[in-house]
């Protein structure tokens, strides 16, 4: 009898430990759920946050949506984003300085930031010709949209603006970010907090925090091609975040996402086509870009250096080049502009300026 006391009682503490453990494990799985479900309410509460506007895309006649060339069958759909940046500056008032059109193909393989030149001197939908960022303070982001529609004839699906000098303090939010620096400054001045960073070097460039990467962003008069250098390191900078984004640090730390999301909210305004499900969706795909290599900076193709009627120092439009990337940008042919026009990428050096230009 005691033996059978003893076994039957060492069956009840193995079946009480047993429900303890299963009891146990329900509860950790319950709180994960639940702190994975309170995760995600948080950012689909930040990524809400974020300000949609109705006036950003334009209305009437416009180009169709991009399409895919492939060959292969796609799961998504080739997509345009502009990227607006106004820079802000006491005295000055607020610019449009940054002009990018991200060009995301359909494969998902790769992404393309093209920069426009704001010196461009191109045709503004009812105002004649002016530099291409006259048309966002003529007439705002849907002008802005119609221009560069106007010049590509390649449908831009969604747009996203920012104030600049704002959208760079993120690396506050991720951690410093080692940028490729593709131009070298010519000497080390202050910048506008009287802070002086030394770029004098191409290359791998330490940007510590968002003071300093506004420092390197917004050099002009220091770089040999000005505006044109200038650009160059922008597309530089936004690989270099969204690359660091794209870590696992960032993107493994929920606390760190939801946060980065909420400062996005703050700082940027999207087309009220990119919804939630929108930009979700377009996150999901991109996890596969992990690589440098598969973020290619392009620069829109100009001859050289001009001068306007009313004196404004001018980039002179590559036609048959901007019509052939907008052929690509329509078409998802990125891959192939890119090849056969190899000066494009990073950024093409024209001559030197005239003498009779200015610096307007």
């Amino acid at each position: 009898m005691s033996g059978g006391s003893a076994s039957d009682a060492l069956h009840r503490r193995r079946d009480r430990w047993g429900k303890i453990a299963l009891l146990t494990a329900v509860v950790i799985f319950v709180v994960v759920i639940g702190l994975v479900a309170y995760l995600a309410i948080q950012v689909t509460r930040s990524v809400s946050s974020i300000p949609r506007d109705t006036t950003f895309i334009p209305t009437g006649s416009r180009p169709p949506s991009a399409s895919s060339t492939s060959t292969t069958k796609q799961t998504y759909a080739a997509m345009n984003i502009l990227l607006i940046g106004s820079d802000y500056r006491p005295g000055e008032g607020e610019r449009s300085d940054t002009f990018m059109v991200l060009h995301i193909p359909a494969d998902r393989k790769s992404v393309y930031l093209v920069s426009y030149p704001r010196d461009m001197w191109v045709a503004i939908p009812g105002h004649g010709k002016a530099k291409i960022n006259a048309a966002f303070s003529y007439g705002g982001v849907a002008l802005a949209v119609s221009t560069l529609e106007n010049l590509t004839a390649a449908r831009i699906d969604h747009v996203m603006v920012t104030d600049f000098s704002n959208f760079i303090q993120l690396v506050d939010t991720v951690g410093p970010i080692t940028v490729d620096n593709p131009v070298a400054s010519t000497k080390v001045v202050p910048d506008d907090y009287g802070i002086s960073y030394d770029f004098t070097h191409a290359g791998p460039t330490f940007l510590s925090d968002g003071k300093m990467a506004l420092s390197f962003v917004r050099e002009r008069k220091n770089l040999p091609n000005g505006d044109l250098d200038r650009t160059l390191r922008q597309r530089a900078f936004v690989k270099a975040l969204a690359l660091k984004v794209a870590t696992p640090e960032v993107l493994a730390n929920p606390v760190k996402l939801n946060e980065l999301i909420g400062d996005v909210g703050k700082y940027l305004k999207v087309d009220d086509g990119m919804t939630n499900d929108v930009i979700f969706s377009l996150a999901l795909s991109l996890t596969g870009i992990r690589s440098g290599s598969q973020v290619h900076m392009v620069q829109a193709p100009i001859t050289g250096f001009g001068t306007s009627s009313d004196g404004q120092s001018t980039d002179v439009v590559d036609v048959p080049g901007n019509t052939a990337l907008g052929q690509a940008l329509q078409n998802d042919t990125m891959a192939d502009f890119v090849a056969t026009h190899p000066k494009t990428e990073w950024g093409y050096t024209p001559p030197a300026p005239s003498p009779t230009a200015t610096n307007s």
